[in-house]
């Protein structure tokens, strides 16, 4: 027969099932600015380091990011990935079209200021300035 004070407490019946898990919950101290402590169950998890913290990652190495998780994207919901392709083909031909305009509105501005240039410059030698054709 067992003795009472002999090994660990062992608590049965209904009442047993439930005080049991309050005995493996832990509090912990309240941070600053929060109402109460968090509670958890069990052992406290590390945090996980990064590898890379403090180090600003390299052009490829962002490039490779990015594809990696574009890939794990594609084998979760392809069709996700296709929309997010196609999202980033349409802005590209978008930024080349507002690219393209622009160069085209410098060019125009730098032969207009040109063509100002050389009606003043005959303008001031003494010729009647040229009648301009109206658009």
């Amino acid at each position: 027969m067992a003795k009472k004070g002999d090994g660990k407490r062992q608590s049965g019946g209904l009442l047993g099932k439930f005080v049991r898990p309050w005995g493996k919950q832990r509090v912990s101290l309240t941070k600053a600015g929060k109402k109460q402590a968090p509670m958890r169950k069990g052992k406290a998890k590390k945090a996980k380091k990064s590898e890379t913290t403090g180090q600003p990652l390299t052009r490829r190495e962002r490039q490779i990011r990015e594809l990696k998780t574009l890939a794990k994207i594609g084998k979760r919901d392809p069709e996700r990935l296709a929309q997010m392709i196609s999202r980033l083909l349409l802005e590209g031909m978008q930024k080349e079209a507002e690219d393209r305009v622009k160069f085209e509105r410098l060019v125009w501005e730098k032969a207009e200021k040109l063509s100002e240039k050389k009606h003043k410059e005959g303008e001031d030698e003494g010729g009647e300035r040229p009648a301009q054709p109206e658009e």
